[in-house]
């Protein structure tokens, strides 16, 4: 009689069910175990089970099924009994016997709790052949016995059966070693294997754990990874060889303009290491979004020199890199503007950047800035601006993995740190990004600048600066006389119209996990200190920390968090320094003459950013939701130092607010903030008045 088990499993129908110093093919299999029927020695026993009808021959099977390709294949699970028993003179055994009990021999590893928890037949029951054949095939499709000696052994004891079943448990696995493997290593993989050291083999523990090495790669990004081959020894080691799917060679086409070193540059995947998806899916969207190309794709083939790896082919569309602009705009600091500009940032094919913009404005909505965002007060001068600046990028400066920026540049704008003034600078720079592990990237800045500012306070009339200063320097008793408080005054302005050349180094550190340019998840943090040697005058030093911090709320709403702080030491310039209010201060304030400046300052910040709650099935519905979201904030900061220029000018060294705005994203001025702020600690002048606030570009 044969009782034969067919076994499926993706990687466990690569392990026999003996694993006795074989090496194991990859292939789906059907494995047969033999359950002997050996009759007592007792006179008795013949009448229970014929000697000449008992045996139960074993059956190896002969054939095993394997792709072409190495991996199993499929095979259907099936189990049924074949031939049978017969009894002399009857057909089956005269009366009911009852089994008195069932015992279990030969087992040491395995408890004799766990046998005899899958087996049917228990004491008191009437003896089934049937049902005992079927107890043989659970015991064996435990995993742990040598099937060729899985006997049971009926006995007549008292009338009744005494049922023994002989067990013969597989050698005991002492330790699992793997070959192949280097994206994984040993002692991670081994984790997998560790609850069956010590016990005897098993083909279904160990075929469960192969499914669960291959998820495991298959998980991580590894999904050409299997299990090809196992072996045991004599001294219970298991070994497994590992296929992790290496890559032969990488090939790029499609390429006219873009040198191959640009593209193998931007994959980390390299000849020799095992495939990844999860990375090259990473490398490829990077390489896109430098916007050489119209379209990345990707193909995999068997390696025609090694069948056990592959070939991975990269094909690109490019696309024109170049492209010169001329136009104009509105802007709130320039006011109208003409410019003209110059890019390619595919330079020669090198992955280079090159630029020029140039622009001139008007700068004649200065005195619209003031109306908004500062009430009855005049801050911004109506003059005539421009900028002018080209620059060269270097991705890979001398094959280093760090890139090089390089610059000159022209500004004459109306100031944002200094009342009443104009500010000129004109310098160069050389900026060194190195992009590390973890998403974090050193940068080293050079930076050599001159900076003059231009006063025009007399524009102002009772509204200039001197005479602010000098109205406060009385009222306060700053100043006992009126030639006093000017000459305290003139002092002050003197310092603030302070330029100078400078030398700067300015080494910073960042961390960016954010998922895009308006962000819902995600972090980023900086870290910068930057000696700053004045040429001809004093030196100074600023430090400065931000982070940022984006989380989902709901599937429309973020929370975005911003905490940042700066100090200084040494003679650190007005224009340099740190102000509370202006773009992106606190809201809610008079943006330029309620909140002061200063040499050390710290903010946080908290927004709520929503789209707007509209149905999107309409083309109306879906412009807006594109371009238009809402927010709600609350703002706090402080700024330390320069008490004696914010005393006389009124402003206050500490704010904090609450409210809300909307966000427009505005063809040709990009994204404008419009924010409603209620201040929460009093100017210094003992105003709670609401204001409205209007901001250019992301505060953070």
């Amino acid at each position: 009689m044969f009782l034969t088990v067919s076994k499926r499993s993706s990687a466990g129908s690569r392990v026999s069910q003996r694993l006795v110093s074989a090496t194991l093919a990859v292939g789906v299999f059907t494995t047969s175990f033999t359950g002997i029927w050996a009759p007592a020695l007792a006179s008795d026993a013949s009448d229970v089970l014929p000697a000449e009808a008992s045996d139960l021959k074993s059956e190896t099977p002969k054939e095993a099924s394997t792709s072409a390709s190495g991996a199993p294949s499929d095979a259907s699970t099936s189990s049924e009994f074949t031939g049978k028993l017969t009894y002399p003179g009857q057909s089956k055994p005269a009366g009911n016997l009852t089994v008195d009990d069932v015992k279990i021999e030969g087992n040491r590893l395995v408890p004799t709790e766990d046998i005899l928890g899958v087996v049917k037949t228990k004491r008191g029951d009437k003896f089934d052949r049937d049902v005992l054949l079927q107890d043989l095939k659970a015991i064996n499709g435990m995993g742990y016995f040598d099937d060729r000696s899985l006997q049971a052994l009926p006995e007549m004891s008292n009338g009744g059966v005494l049922l023994k079943i002989r067990v013969q448990e597989n050698a005991p696995i002492t330790q699992f070693s793997f070959e192949g493997n280097q994206a994984l290593g040993s002692e991670e993989l081994s984790h997998v294997f560790a609850n069956q050291l010590g016990k005897p083999q098993n083909l279904n523990d160990l075929s469960s754990s192969i499914d669960k090495v291959e998820h495991l790669y298959h998980e991580k990004g590894f999904l050409l990874a299997r299990v090809v081959d196992v072996k045991d020894d004599p001294d219970g080691n298991i070994s497994l060889k590992v296929n992790e799917g290496q890559i032969d060679s990488v090939q790029i086409g499609g390429n006219r303009k873009t040198k191959d070193f640009i593209i193998r540059n931007a994959l980390k995947l390299k000849p020799g290491m095992a495939y990844n998806e999860k990375q090259l899916t990473a490398d490829l969207r990077k390489l896109y979004a430098n916007g050489y190309f119209q379209d990345i794709r990707r193909s995999l083939q068997p390696s025609p020199t090694n069948p056990d790896k592959y070939v991975l082919k990269v094909e690109v569309d490019e696309k024109r890199s170049g492209s010169v602009g001329v136009g104009g705009g509105v802007d709130s600091v320039a006011g109208p503007f003409g410019n003209l500009s110059f890019s390619d940032n595919n330079f020669r094919g090198r992955g280079q950047i090159v630029s020029f913009n140039s622009q001139m404005g008007a700068g004649m909505f200065g005195q619209g800035v003031n109306a908004i965002n500062n009430p009855g007060n005049g801050y911004m001068v109506n003059k005539n601006n421009y900028q002018v600046e080209a620059t060269f990028i270097e991705p890979n400066f001398m094959k280093t993995g760090t890139s090089l920026a390089v610059s000159g540049f022209g500004r004459n704008f109306s100031s944002m740190m200094v009342d009443q003034s104009t500010q000129r600078t004109l310098g160069a720079s050389a900026t060194f990004t190195k992009k590390l592990r973890n998403n974090m990237a050193l940068n080293l800045g050079l930076i050599g600048e001159n900076t003059s500012l231009r006063d025009y306070s007399n524009m102002f009339g009772a509204d200039g600066a001197l005479s602010q200063m000098t109205n406060r320097a009385l009222a306060t008793g700053m100043a006992s006389s009126q030639a006093g408080a000017a000459a305290l005054a003139q002092s002050v302005r003197d310092q603030q119209l302070k330029g100078g050349t400078f030398m700067t180094v300015n080494p910073s550190l960042t961390y960016d996990t954010r998922d895009g340019v308006d962000p819902t998840k995600g972090t980023f943090a900086k870290a910068s200190v930057g000696p700053s040697l004045g040429m001809g005058g004093p030196s100074f030093m600023k430090m400065g920390v931000s982070a940022s911090k984006y989380i989902p709320v709901t599937k429309d709403v973020t929370l975005a968090t911003n905490v940042q702080a700066g100090s200084a030491l040494g003679g650190m310039p007005q224009f340099a320094q740190y102000r509370l209010g202006g773009w992106n201060g606190v809201r809610g304030y008079r943006m330029f003459s309620d909140l002061g400046t200063g040499t050390g300052m710290l903010m946080a910040t908290a927004e709520l950013r929503s789209r707007l709650p509209l149905p999107r099935n309409s083309k109306v519905a879906k412009v807006v939701d594109k371009h238009v979201k809402i927010t709600a904030f609350a703002d706090v900061g402080k700024v330390m130092g320069n008490g004696l220029t914010n005393n006389l000018y009124s402003r206050s060294s500490m704010g904090a607010s609450v409210g809300f705005g909307v966000r427009l994203n505005v063809p040709m001025l990009g994204l404008i903030r419009i924010d409603y702020g209620l201040p929460l600690v009093s100017s210094i002048l003992g105003d709670f008045t609401p204001r409205v606030t209007v901001g250019f570009g992301d505060r953070f």
